[in-house]
């Protein structure tokens, strides 16, 4: 399990936990579809992080993809 801000361009995963005590980041995670078990990828890195979660493509800063811990997929 790695921080999302750790992983690569183009590594994809299963969201696994959402590390924070923020009530605001939780639920707007949540809005974007940031469960876990949710699937996702890392399609950018900068200047802004750039996701895919289901049919969803996101843009999140560098403190957000710290809290989103992903289990990646077998290479």
């Amino acid at each position: 399990m790695i921080a999302l801000a750790s992983a690569k361009n183009g590594d994809s995963g299963t969201v696994a936990a959402l590390k924070t005590n923020d009530e605001s980041t939780i639920r707007k995670l949540m809005a974007m579809g940031v469960i876990p078990g949710m699937p996702i990828v890392l399609e950018q890195r900068f200047p802004s992080y750039i996701i895919k979660v289901g049919k969803t493509r996101a843009a999140i800063d560098h403190e957000i993809a710290q809290t989103i811990y992903i289990q990646k997929l077998a290479s």
